[in-house]
């Protein structure tokens, strides 16, 4: 992002600053130091798109040559910034860069640029890969080709790594997360088969029940509402962190759902002990907008012991009111934090 200051410092340049301005950005970009030149980059994200063709296509040409790793991975990042999908045979290349940073980068800017011809080169890449072991290259690919246009097409690979029960945990979770971002309704019964499998990981389980939340998967419905009911018969018997992560994935995934008859489990767990279930929950409640949960986030707004349970009330009263609310990523803060149990 550019700072506001600099954007309006940008904007009052008159024309023949502006051309001064891009003859000294061009040279620096040529013959500058890694330094200068990172800089003149910086410098060109903010600079007019109409006048700025002659630096674009220069961009264009470092990518291709440049040697210094360092300079790679922001020319990359720079043409993401820049959306210049032009650049996208080069962006792909540098794929198979020696260079790890530089790799990952390359994929990162695909991903930033929606770029459809990436699809089949990342799934070489995934099909070369050891999903034994837990890797952060297999978990940048997955990201990656879940936001791509025609993504879906590595499913049907996918879907084999994820039934090999020898293939690890974190892993399987992270082509669970896959299967459930670009909806793929054929992985439903795989799905099932681990997230209401108690011998399995936690996690591994909550990212499967995520996704059969994000397919819609009328079929696993019912037994959503059985493992709530379990849960709630084994509580105080099961792990505190493993029963707080089944209950908050399996109420996220019958709201995504749709279900109305997930409400009532909304209201229950509203009142549990542990104050991040109640949350989830309530966060939950809001992106419902159902007025039937104002009565109970009211209260909780004002007497919840937790004070973020009732900073979260407050926002969920107001996303049911049709009030402006800063938007939250509850899968990712899930992921991120309710899940990493017994791995």
């Amino acid at each position: 992002m550019v700072p506001p200051a600099q954007k309006s410092k940008t904007k009052e340049l008159t024309s023949e600053q502006i051309d001064k301005k891009r003859d000294v950005l061009s040279k620096v970009l040529r013959y500058g130091t890694s330094q200068e030149r990172k800089q003149a980059l910086f410098e060109l994200v903010s600079f007019p798109k109409e006048h700025a063709k002659e630096l674009y296509l220069y961009l264009g040409e470092m990518i291709r040559t440049e040697k210094d790793l360092g300079m790679k991975v922001v020319i990359l990042r720079t043409i993401a910034e820049l959306q210049l999908s032009e650049y996208k045979d080069s962006v792909i290349l540098l794929f198979e860069d020696p260079n790890e940073d530089v790799t990952k980068q390359a994929v990162t800017t695909a991903k930033r640029l929606k770029i459809p011809e990436a699809v089949p080169p990342l799934i070489e890449k995934l099909k070369k890969e050891d999903f034994t072991k837990n890797s952060n290259a297999v978990t940048l690919y997955l990201n990656a080709l879940s936001e791509l246009p025609n993504g879906k097409d590595a499913s049907p690979f996918l879907q084999t790594k994820f039934k090999e029960k020898f293939n690890n945990s974190d892993t399987r979770a992270q082509i669970a997360l896959f299967f459930g971002s670009v909806a793929d309704s054929d992985a439903d019964a795989l799905l099932q088969d681990v997230a209401f499998d108690d011998a399995l990981p936690t996690t591994l389980r909550c990212y499967s029940i995520n996704a059969l939340g994000k397919i819609k998967s009328q079929a696993a419905k019912p037994k959503l509402f059985e493992l709530l009911d379990s849960l709630k018969k084994t509580a105080g018997k099961l792990d505190g962190k493993k029963a707080q992560s089944l209950k908050i994935y399996t109420i996220g995934a019958l709201v995504l759902l749709g279900d109305k008859a997930v409400i009532q489990e909304l209201n229950e767990f509203a009142r549990d002990d542990d104050a991040m279930v109640r949350l989830r929950v309530i966060e939950f409640m809001g992106n419902m907008k159902d007025p039937a949960a104002l009565e109970i986030l009211n209260y909780k707004k004002d007497r919840d012991p937790s004070p973020k349970v009732q900073k979260a009330a407050k926002r969920a009263i107001d996303q049911i009111e049709g009030k402006e609310v800063k938007p939250l990523d509850l899968d990712q803060d899930a992921s991120e934090k309710d899940a990493q149990t017994d791995k």
